[in-house]
């Protein structure tokens, strides 16, 4: 199976694994021994290929498919070549081109129900000064072109999804003015008559580049009340501030029943300037795991405040935990009360990331007990995650489909809201 693609052209190297593909230890077993022996286990399945060459971004690696897009997920056979055994762990200097079984990206998820809302982490959306100026930026597009691509990539994603609520991650921290990112993108949006609106709030978004979001189709949803959001001495200098909005579905005279949206983006697992409890255990979790922890203890707190004041129990968190289903942080809101809304499906395990050539979920839609009798269906888009990194915009600009618009998979859910 085709585990990992991302050393492919630069380095000619192609991460495979015998069976299925793997999942993250972390998000099949719980942190700790039981995460540390499938970490084994998995290792003992992994080899890469290689190009019997040393060369740093060869113009054409020889064995790969002629576009040298691979998919993780697809099947590798008739692999010959001699073991070798450098740069730490083993690998096949191929004699011969391998036989590639690929996989096509999927079509965008269907669920039912009469509301859907979907979580997309955009990889970093930053449009310079929102005037065509201000490039290249601190991350994201390095060229008003870039970003032209990227931001097409990101509504066809978003458009395929039908959302008619969407938590948006990694957008660039600069207000909610007319030249805002998040304007740019929702401008996008409506570009072919739609009615996209994005929720805006005075309140501190944290010193990070970065931030979360919530955007929503003005003739699906009607917003109640003002927007909240949560900044503490977590909220705002490592964890991002979530951002909580009350909408009711329809525009009528009898919407249906109050129910709050939650966008968060938890601390993600670098290393930098982690200690004590913060750095890595070595448990599956890597670094800041007990900040993500405190994070979501905060977090299930705040909501049970009733922070936009809607009077209602019907409630979802929905966004990047930085986490995988048996971290902490996940169990921690678990335990709380709050329902996976992808738990118990039938088929092959949910997965929104793919990482050194593990498949994991990151990102998570959890909902209270309540809003789980609402559930309607819980599905991922898997546009992004297998394709590979040379996919990307700033590689393809002249590709303007919705693969590899992001380093991570939407997921959307389905909701019955219409009725009290």
């Amino acid at each position: 199976t085709v585990a990992g693609t991302y050393r492919a052209q630069k380095y000619g190297e192609l991460l495979v694994n015998f069976g299925e593909r793997l999942r993250t230890p972390a998000d099949a077993v719980a942190p700790g021994e039981a995460a540390r022996a499938l970490a084994t286990k998995n290792a003992r399945r992994m080899l890469r290929l290689d190009d019997g060459s040393d060369a740093e971004d060869p113009s054409w690696v020889w064995y790969l498919p002629k576009t040298g897009l691979l998919r993780t997920g697809g099947r590798v056979s008739r692999i010959e070549g001699v073991l070798d055994q450098r740069g730490g762990d083993y690998r096949l200097q191929l004699t011969a081109k391998p036989a590639f079984r690929r996989t096509a990206p999927p079509s965008a998820p269907k669920v039912g129900g009469d509301v859907r809302v979907a979580s997309f982490n955009l990889e970093n959306f930053f449009n310079g000064d929102g005037r065509g100026g201000g490039f290249p930026t601190p991350r994201g597009a390095r060229t008003p072109a870039e970003l032209e691509t990227q931001v097409t990539r990101l509504v066809r994603t978003i458009r395929a999804l039908k959302p008619d609520i969407a938590a948006l991650m990694e957008l660039e921290n600069d207000g909610f003015g007319p030249d805002a990112s998040i304007a740019t993108l929702v401008a996008a949006l409506n570009r072919d008559g739609d009615d996209w609106r994005f929720v805006a709030t005075d309140a501190n978004q944290g010193d990070d580049l970065i931030r979360v979001g919530l955007i929503y189709r003005a003739a699906r949803v009607t917003p109640v009340g003002a927007a909240t959001t949560l900044n503490d001495d977590i909220f705002g200098t490592r964890s991002r501030p979530p951002l909580a909005q009350t909408f009711r579905a329809g525009t009528g005279d009898t919407p249906g029943p109050a129910f709050t949206v939650v966008a968060h983006h938890f601390k993600s697992k670098g290393c930098g300037n982690a200690t004590g409890a913060d750095a890595d255990q070595k448990d599956g979790q890597s670094c800041w795991s007990a900040t993500r922890t405190e994070s979501a203890r905060r977090l299930d707190a705040w909501l049970r405040t009733d922070p936009t004041r809607s009077g209602s129990d019907l409630m979802m968190i929905v966004g990047d935990i930085n986490a995988y289903t048996m971290e902490d942080p996940v169990r921690t809101l678990v335990s709380a009360g709050w329902r996976d809304a992808f738990a118990n499906q039938p088929g092959p395990a949910p997965y929104s990331y793919v990482y050194d050539g593990l498949t994991g979920r990151l990102d998570h839609a959890l909902l209270s007990s309540s809003l789980a009798q609402r559930l309607a269906g819980a599905a991922e888009w898997h546009s992004n995650a297998d394709e590979p990194d040379s996919r990307g915009y700033q590689t393809r600009p002249q590709d303007r489909a919705p693969w590899r618009s992001s380093d991570h998979d939407p997921l959307v859910i389905g909701l019955r809201l219409r009725k009290p």
